[in-house]
């Protein structure tokens, strides 16, 4: 051993100090020395400042690629760098086989010959042999990206507005649709921020917040024309930042409809703006949120990264339950501790819904995966679904919304609470309506249950419209969704509940015919706005008509300037962000609705 350590890159004095070493032990622990602590073989006095920040220096942060494979290669790949040997040496493969000649090694009791071990040794001692470096395939990433900004991205160098128009939109934004979308900070995000990190998220701030507003008429279009222009340069090009992210996001909550079904991108941008939320590690806990020293601005920016992935997190949940994937919920560092996330000193007032919302995405995944293991069992209580829903969601329930319950709605004129209520009774719908598809067991009283649900649901919709008005047309398209769902939920199960002549749905379809109303009133407004809303008011009234025998079917659809076709044949699974897949049996022609703006194959059922 001493002898081959004399052909090692060592100075004299290293070399000479092993050969004066006697003994196994001692020589070991030289030469671990040395391989830890550099060519001096020191071993440093531990303090007990040294030892702590060896400890903590050793434990793996929210960053550090532990469970990312490839990001492991990266960083293996970055700290091989001053292994390096720093000597010229003769190429030699006889280093390799002697290390498996010492008496002392390491066993891992590899089931492996020796000439397998020696021949893997070599091919690391013989410098002879050329490696093909892709070391720029592990590089890691630049610290300063490049961002989707220019000139000729840049809606105000564009002339598409001025400057004036867009700060003007930022305050409308952030009073009106802020409360809801709940992704931005308004201290963080001013137009000047925005401006310089992305055009994509500054485009789609100003076209969504046009659409709602009625002096913007002149330039609302061509800002949405420009943010779709920019939404498919984006995903071309590969951008990656978390404004990326928060751009998708706020296009796809309140976005028109694409004009066909083959044009509609929206599952596309969502899968990509998951994905660069993961890669960016948006998911995990920032250490800047942890630390009070850190500046004002880094914990605005680390709150801005962890608002965002749970934003994100909650669309991509709902995506993924609509399309039948309703698998347990990605919990992580952020998530398990979100209970509090609201109470930090930089909150926004719209952190705690965020809060809520989560919490509430993961009652819905535990509760869904419940229902899949009872629907086979025979139940005594004709009502199990309801009362094991409510037992469930009710601590959440009175927590968040004390003044909702299954029965009754305390209605609220804050825009926040609204949309709360909204996802709660939704969500309480969709569960509902997805047990008396997989069960036949207690069907009557599912049946009543949903049916008092849908109703419950639409009362509150005309009722908030009516009185809120205008402020609360900004609900993003899930909800308006599940409005129109529970409405056709309810014409289609009076008849099985109720066994009467068509004479006795007077009630019934006034209320019906009030939320068709509300809704075309609510995605028209202002005039030069088409939202979902208004597409799935305007096919819910021709339903009714059809229902009543006017003559007009549910064919005749007013010129929205959308597409349908029943006759598309489209598969696959269910595609609506809230409501998930409910195979009622509705009405084929306003299905095809749903389908054309949340996707292929919405209602065919879950597994």
């Amino acid at each position: 051993m001493q002898a081959q350590l004399k052909k090692a890159p060592v100075s004299a004095d290293e070399v000479q100090q092993v050969l004066n070493t006697t003994g196994q032990e001692e020589l070991l622990q030289v030469i671990v020395a040395k391989l830890q602590h550099g060519s001096d073989g020191k071993r440093p006095v531990p303090t007990t400042d040294g030892a702590m920040r060896s400890y903590h220096d050793g434990l793996p942060t929210p960053k550090e690629p532990v469970s990312n494979p490839l990001a492991l290669l990266a960083d293996a790949s970055s700290a091989a760098q001053p292994l390096t040997p720093s000597l010229d040496l003769p190429c030699t493969t006889s280093g390799g086989p002697v290390l498996l000649q010492h008496s002392v090694y390491a066993s891992l009791g590899l089931q492996l010959s020796r000439h397998t071990l020696e021949e893997g040794l070599s091919a690391i001692y013989d410098t002879t042999l050329p490696i093909l470096s892709q070391s720029n395939y592990f590089r890691p990433p630049d610290a300063d990206p490049s961002r989707d900004v220019g000139p000729d991205l840049d809606p105000i160098e564009l002339g598409l507005l001025s400057l004036e128009d867009a700060q003007n939109l930022f305050s409308i934004y952030f009073v009106r649709l802020h409360p809801i979308n709940g992704i931005l900070d308004p201290i963080l995000h001013t137009v000047d921020y925005v401006r310089s990190r992305s055009a994509l998220l500054f485009t789609w701030i100003l076209a969504i917040t046009a659409q709602f507003d009625h002096q913007s008429a002149s330039y609302a279009k061509r800002l949405r024309l420009h943010g779709e222009t920019l939404s498919r340069h984006v995903h071309t090009s590969g951008y990656k930042s978390v404004e990326i992210v928060q751009g998708y996001y706020i296009s796809l909550l309140s976005a028109t409809p694409a004009p066909t079904l083959s044009e509609e991108r929206s599952w596309l941008y969502t899968s990509y703006a998951v994905a660069v939320a993961t890669e960016l590690g948006l998911d995990q806990v920032s250490p800047s949120n942890t630390l009070a020293s850190d500046s004002i601005m880094s914990q605005q920016q680390a709150r801005n990264h962890e608002r965002t992935w749970l934003r994100i997190l909650l669309w991509e949940r709902a995506t993924s339950a609509a399309y039948g994937r309703a698998t347990a919920f990605p919990e992580s560092p952020l998530t398990r501790n979100i209970q509090n996330w609201w109470l930090h000193p930089l909150a926004d007032s719209t952190d705690k819904d965020t809060c809520a919302f989560i919490l509430l995405r993961r009652h819905l995944a535990d509760l869904h995966h419940i229902l899949h293991q009872q629907a086979s069992f025979t139940h005594d209580n004709p009502h199990w679904v309801r009362d094991l829903m409510d037992s469930i969601l009710d601590p959440w329930r009175i927590t968040w919304l004390p003044g909702c319950t299954s029965k009754a709605v305390t209605p609220s004129l804050n825009i926040s609470t609204a949309f709360l209520t909204y996802v709660y009774l939704h969500n309480r719908l969709w569960m509902l309506s997805f047990a008396l598809n997989t069960s036949t067991i207690h069907s009557h009283a599912l049946q009543e249950d949903c049916f008092t649900a849908a109703v419950q649901c639409c009362t509150l919709a005309v009722h908030d419209l009516q009185s809120i008005g205008e402020p609360l047309y900004c609900l993003l398209s899930p909800s308006w969704a599940m409005i129109a769902y529970a409405a056709a939920l309810a014409l289609r199960l009076f008849p099985t509940l109720y066994d009467t002549h068509a004479d006795d749905e007077g009630e019934l379809l006034g209320l019906l015919g009030q939320v068709a109303l509300q809704l075309e009133k609510a995605g028209s407004t202002p005039s030069h706005r088409i939202g979902i809303a208004s597409v799935l008011g305007r096919h819910l009234l021709s339903v009714l008509r059809a229902k009543v025998g006017t003559g007009m079917g549910p064919g005749v659809v007013a010129d929205s300037g959308l597409h349908f076709s029943s006759e598309s044949g489209l598969v696959g699974s269910s595609c609506d962000p809230v409501l998930g897949s409910v195979a009622m049996g509705l009405d084929e022609g306003f299905a095809d609705v749903f389908r054309e703006v949340f996707g292929p194959g919405w209602g065919l059922g879950m597994e």
